[in-house]
C-alpha cells in the first residue's frame, strides 16, 4: 500500500476551509497535517513540516499566494505548491506558475476527486483548470503571458546574443570575444538581466531564455579565437 500524501491546507476562507478539510479527510489517499489560514503561516508550516503538498487559495492573507508560493518552493524545493483560486484566466495562472505552482485547480472544479487529482499531482504531473480565456492556452504559448518570458523578449539585439550565447554553455569571456566587449561588462549586464527576472544564477538564466523562444530567433556567429562550442548546462 502506497502512503498516504501529506498535505497542508492554507486557507483563510473559514468555510471553503471546512469543506476542504472534509473532502481531504474522506480521502485514502491523503493525510491532512495541518491547516493554517495566512500566508505567513503557510511558509511556517512548509519549512517545519515539509509537506509533500500545499494545498494554497490564491486570496489569503498577510503574505500573497504568490510570494508565498516563492519562498516555500525555494526554502522546500522538494514541496510542491498546488493552487486553488475561483480565478483562473490564463495569465492569473501564468503568474502562479512563474512564481512555482506546480498545479493550479479552479475551486468549482474541486469535488470528491481532489484526492485523486493531489496523487497525480504529488506523483509528478501538473494540473491546470481549464482557464476562462481557453483561446490562449496552453500558458507557454508562446510564452505571451509569462511575464519573465515578456522581459527577455524585449531585450536589445545585443543583449539577445548575450543570452542566446550563455544558453548554449558559453562562458563569459567566449561572450565577450563574440560581442567584442570586456569579459566585466558580460557579467555586469549578465547580472542587470538576473535581477529584474528573480534569478540567482547562470543555469536558472538559461532556461528562461529557451522558454521565451529567444534561441529560435538569433544564432551567434562564434568567433575563431574561442574555439568550437558545444551545447553544455551553463556554469552556474
Amino acid at each position: 500500500m502506497q502512503p498516504r500524501i501529506r498535505v497542508h491546507l492554507a486557507d483563510g476562507d473559514y468555510f471553503l476551509r471546512l469543506g476542504l478539510e472534509s473532502l481531504l479527510a474522506s480521502s485514502p489517499d491523503v493525510e491532512l497535517e495541518s491547516v493554517t489560514g495566512t500566508g505567513d503561516a503557510a511558509i511556517e508550516a512548509a519549512l517545519g513540516k515539509k509537506p509533500d503538498l500545499i494545498l494554497m487559495e490564491t486570496t489569503i492573507s498577510d503574505v500573497s499566494s504568490l510570494e508565498a508560493t516563492r519562498r516555500i518552493v525555494a526554502g522546500v524545493p522538494e514541496t510542491k505548491v498546488v493552487m486553488l483560486s475561483a480565478t483562473h484566466d490564463v495569465e492569473t495562472m501564468a503568474r502562479a506558475h512563474a512564481a512555482g505552482a506546480c498545479s493550479y485547480l479552479a475551486k468549482n472544479a474541486v469535488s470528491t476527486d481532489l484526492g485523486a487529482a493531489l496523487r497525480m499531482i504529488n506523483s509528478g504531473n501538473m494540473i491546470f483548470s481549464k482557464p476562462i480565456d481557453a483561446e490562449y492556452f496552453p500558458i507557454h504559448s508562446p510564452g505571451k503571458y509569462d511575464l519573465r518570458s515578456q522581459i527577455l523578449r524585449q531585450a536589445g539585439s545585443r543583449d539577445r546574443r548575450m543570452l542566446h550565447a550563455l544558453a548554449e554553455g558559453h562562458t563569459n569571456a567566449q561572450i565577450a570575444a563574440l560581442l567584442h566587449v570586456s569579459e566585466g561588462t558580460v557579467k555586469a549586464q549578465l547580472a542587470k538581466i538576473m535581477e529584474p527576472l528573480d534569478v540567482s544564477n547562470r543555469v536558472q538564466l538559461a532556461v528562461l531564455v529557451v522558454q521565451a523562444g529567444l534561441l529560435d530567433d538569433v544564432r551567434p556567429t562564434v568567433p575563431l579565437s574561442a574555439g568550437p562550442l558545444r551545447h553544455a548546462t551553463p556554469r552556474a
